[in-house]
């Protein structure tokens, strides 16, 4: 008996072994051949769970799961991968529910509380989301995950400098980290800040396409073009950084380029006029509604509150959604429903002309249904801005496709007059032929 134990647990060291070697063929077939042997040995279910989830097998990891959870109700590991799981499902209330259980278990089990985090991002809960990431740094300040999402989501939220700080202090922890030295550079407010911080990537890593794209196209910004053309006659050159560079530099008047998402707002707003109420089509949890709000006296806002209504892409169908929550916020009205439901409603009336309508919907399909609708509140003084226009995988298909078909419909020409590589986003003015 004694003998059978010991042989189990010198093959749970070496399937172990071989999974941290990312052998994994090997540590699964060893996993299955210990529980074969040992039906209730929980961390050989566990592990194999995990392996099970990386190969997207999610029946089988959920399985696993919760075979360990039915032997021990209080296994807060089975918990925190059983989230994993859901949270890749998009069953984020599942996932949520998970995380709170495993973290309730065991409190200085940090994993759970730092994957509600990411979760509770995901679901727009932003406040809750950047408590979940100050409990796990304050519990271990050198949590770099948490340091780099807590600083993405006050970027998100307008509270740069704050997000800088973070930046930096996960810098401190590790100088080369290529992911918070990318993020950083968002929040860059000058053209030699961004550059330097990219070259400093490149230096780190050779390889990394999207530093090699974003230098050829700042330098190209700025009157050098022999990177530019070098990747032009390469194979990044069908990159969608690349695609979307190549784009601007096609455009007979270049607009003006901001590094950050607030700073690209407000370049567009000192151009509007702010007498005028703003529209917006895809609010979500009002996080930019809220920002605009601030230059404007009237705001309508237009979303089911739902999420997605079809799959976007990767993106499937109910993500972003609010879960039917409409923000409540001084001076916006918001317009509950499917746009092409809600729209024809909304504009059978007659509506003020638009000062600046913010296109944040992603979809092909609701963007031409949002732009088509609301044709009569557009004229020559109204800025347009797309929220999703460039550097996607199929940027062409989506923001880009419905302004260029509507434009072509309606018999307009349309100006860009700045955009943000950053956050994706386009500012226009449209004029007739």
């Amino acid at each position: 008996m004694n003998k059978t134990r010991l042989n189990i647990n010198e093959a749970f060291k070496l399937a172990t072994n071989f999974h941290i070697k990312n052998q994994i063929n090997n540590a699964k077939n060893l996993y299955i051949q210990i529980l074969k042997i040992k039906p209730d040995y929980i961390d050989a279910m566990n592990n194999l769970g995990e392996l099970y989830r990386h190969q997207g097998q999610f029946d089988k990891a959920i399985d696993l799961f919760k075979k360990v959870l039915n032997i021990n109700s209080n296994n807060a590991i089975a918990y925190n991968n059983l989230g994993l799981v859901y949270k890749e499902q998009n069953k984020l209330l599942d996932a949520r529910s998970c995380f709170e259980k495993a973290y309730k278990i065991n409190s200085d089990y940090i994993l759970p509380l730092y994957n509600m985090g990411i979760v509770l991002k995901l679901i727009g809960d932003y406040k809750k989301s950047k408590e979940c990431y100050l409990s796990v740094i304050k519990k271990n300040p050198n949590h770099l995950a948490s340091i780099n999402n807590l600083a993405i989501l006050l970027d998100e939220l307008g509270e740069f400098s704050l997000a800088k700080n973070y930046y930096e202090k996960g810098l401190k922890i590790d100088p080369n980290n290529l992911s918070i030295l990318w993020n950083l550079h968002i929040l860059a407010e000058d053209f030699d800040e961004a550059l330097s911080l990219i070259k400093k990537i490149h230096k780190i890593d050779k390889n990394h396409n999207k530093a090699k794209i974003m230098i050829s196209a700042l330098e190209s910004f700025n009157g050098s073009f022999d990177k530019f053309n070098n990747i032009a006659n390469s194979k990044l050159a069908d990159h969608p950084y690349f695609r979307s560079i190549k784009w601007i530099m096609s455009l007979q008047k270049k607009p003006k380029i901001f590094f950050n998402r607030l700073d690209f707002f407000d370049g567009v707003i000192k151009l509007a006029d702010k007498s005028r109420p703003f529209y917006e089509f895809g609010v979500w949890n009002g996080a930019s509604f809220k920002y605009l709000i601030n230059s404007f006296k009237k705001g309508y806002g237009f979303d089911t509150f739902t999420g997605l209504p079809e799959t976007w892409h990767n993106e499937p169908k109910g993500n972003y959604s609010n879960f039917g929550a409409v923000p409540k916020i001084d001076g916006g009205e918001f317009i509950v429903g499917k746009f092409e439901d809600s729209l024809p409603k909304f504009f059978s009336k007659n509506r003020p002309l638009a000062s600046l309508i913010n296109f944040d919907a992603d979809l092909y399909s609701s963007t031409i249904c949002a732009i088509s609708n609301s044709k009569n509140i557009i004229d020559q003084n109204t800025i347009l801005i797309f929220d999703e226009f460039i550097m996607n995988e199929n940027w062409e298909q989506d923001e880009f496709k419905a302004l260029n078909e509507f434009c072509q419909n309606e018999n307009y020409n349309y100006e860009v007059l700045a955009f943000c590589l950053a956050s994706k986003q386009v500012g226009v003015k449209l004029s007739k032929n």
